[in-house]
């Protein structure tokens, strides 16, 4: 079957170059926590939260389902990266906060990724980079959002 334009294959073939580059350099500092980027991503929100975080903000920032979360806290948890406060007044909504060690390793992390994402940048430059994460971020809000809030919808029934 021929592809319906170049362009699609050159999305085919970039997409997956550039999703193996990008996993293979921000893996390898997170496997020595035993984190996946998403359970990073999670405890790096939890970090930088100005008000306490429950699991359903998370999930819904993250555009994903409260059982998925929940999965990726369970690690964060095991090893002891945050814990859990029951609100008094509703003992099932429990508020996410890191503890000393998850402090810790979110700040090397952090930093790691900020020095990758700074060789990126002097690579590619400002200008570049922007329009990068100004398309992703558009991409996020016309195609993901919504597709989100669909299939959030279809359950509801």
């Amino acid at each position: 079957m021929e592809s319906i334009t170049p362009v699609f294959d050159d999305f085919l073939r970039d997409y997956a170059t550039v999703l193996r580059y990008m996993n293979q350099q921000i893996a390898a500092p997170l496997s020595e926590y035993h984190l996946t980027f998403d359970t990073f991503l999670i405890m790096h929100e939890i970090a930088t939260s100005v008000r306490p975080i429950l699991l359903m903000d998370i999930a819904n920032s993250h555009h994903v389902s409260r059982s998925a979360i929940s999965r990726q806290i369970s690690i964060l948890l095991k090893y002891d990266y945050v814990y859990q406060v029951s609100n008094p007044n509703d003992r099932r909504q429990k508020s996410l906060l890191l503890t000393e060690q998850g402090k810790e390793i979110d700040n090397v992390l952090t930093g790691a990724m900020q020095t990758i994402f700074s060789q990126w940048t002097k690579k590619l430059g400002k200008r570049r980079i922007n329009s990068l994460l100004s398309l992703l971020g558009d991409f996020t809000r016309q195609i993901i959002v919504p597709a989100y809030q669909k299939s959030d919808r279809s359950t509801e029934h």
